[in-house]
């Protein structure tokens, strides 16, 4: 045979090496070294988690990372379904994550991947067949159908137009609810936001349930109140068959802990009260520095019910309604 002289580059002749006999306790060794190592790899090392294609409203596209990157910054664009893993997206009631990252609105032209820090800019709820963002009031939109155009955010008006709609593989009316009590009540009121935005023939009776077929008033008491039922934490002193709170002040007495305080950072399920006079509470569904609420505002009139539409914002949009005034947390409610 030929083996190559270490200490030249020329190739010589040699006399047949002598095959060692392995250690088997030196391969046993050898071999687990080698499992650990790759256990303790597996931990930080980049691995696709399991998710689902978001369908677009334009045939045959999907939402994609583009070029498959996972990485802070990464463009989110237009593409043709393909099954590939820049195409797994795992969906819940708040937010649209890929590989352990979040979508990200950071304007209205750039939507993008990045580290899931619980930003307002990362609040994707349903609206009718597409996703708003809360915070800026504008809906994903995929403006053109090209393959590899960037995603923006556009106005939510005329949610079933082919641009706007996003289909994932998820029944939100019936996504379960499980957590903690804060999380539970801030899931219910997003299944109703859900009901609200996708049965607009169906106003009245929701209305209805939320205020116990009470005639017209401001609800936005009732739907506290009645989200918490809904969630299996009925108010033991609400005014109308018990659980019914249809007074926003008296919320205050359901059982509550009240915090006014500055660097209070409010969490899922905790309800904002507003300086409007006679008082006004919205239900807190994602926490953080800058919370997504949901609530009714009998400030903008429903055409079905000619009485107030369901919002979701991270603070009123509607001044009349008065400044937030504190929180309050429904960890002492049972």
């Amino acid at each position: 045979m030929y083996i190559r002289d270490i200490n030249s580059s020329r190739i010589s002749s040699s006399q047949p090496v002598k095959k060692r006999r392995l250690n088997p306790i030196s391969v046993l060794l050898f071999l687990l070294f080698v499992v650990v190592g790759w256990l303790f790899l597996g931990t930080t090392t980049h691995a696709a988690t399991p998710g689902s294609p978001i369908k677009s409203g334009w045939s045959g596209y999907c939402l994609d990372d583009y070029l498959g990157k996972v990485k802070p910054g990464n463009k989110i664009d237009l593409w043709t379904c393909n099954n590939s893993s820049a195409q797994n997206w795992q969906v819940n009631l708040t937010s649209i994550k890929h590989d352990g990252m979040c979508l990200t609105a950071q304007s209205n032209t750039n939507i993008n991947l990045n580290n899931c820090i619980q930003g307002a800019n990362q609040v994707w709820i349903r609206d009718n067949q597409g996703f708003i963002n809360p915070n800026s009031h504008l809906c994903l939109t995929a403006p053109q159908e090209e393959q590899g155009i960037s995603l923006i955010l556009a106005s939510c008006n005329e949610l079933t137009s082919v641009s706007k709609i996003w289909q994932p593989n998820v029944n939100f009316i019936n996504y379960p609810c499980t957590g903690d009590q804060g999380q539970k009540v801030a899931c219910y009121a997003i299944k109703e936001w859900i009901r609200w935005t996708t049965e607009p023939n169906n106003h009245e009776a929701l209305l209805n349930a939320y205020t116990g077929g009470a005639p017209y008033e401001e609800w936005c008491a009732d739907f506290v109140s009645y989200v918490y039922k809904e969630a299996g934490y009925p108010f033991k002193y609400g005014n109308y068959d018990n659980w019914d709170e249809n007074i926003a002040p008296d919320i205050v007495n359901q059982g509550f802990h009240v915090d006014n305080s500055p660097n209070y950072i409010p969490k899922p399920g905790d309800v904002g009260y507003f300086s409007y006079l006679g008082g006004h509470v919205e239900i807190v569904v994602s926490g953080g520095k800058k919370p997504t609420f949901i609530y009714g505002n009998s400030a903008t009139i429903d055409p079905t019910t000619g009485n107030g539409q369901m919002e979701t914002n991270t603070i009123t949009r509607v001044k009349s309604l008065g400044k937030l005034l504190y929180y309050m947390s429904p960890t002492s409610i049972t």
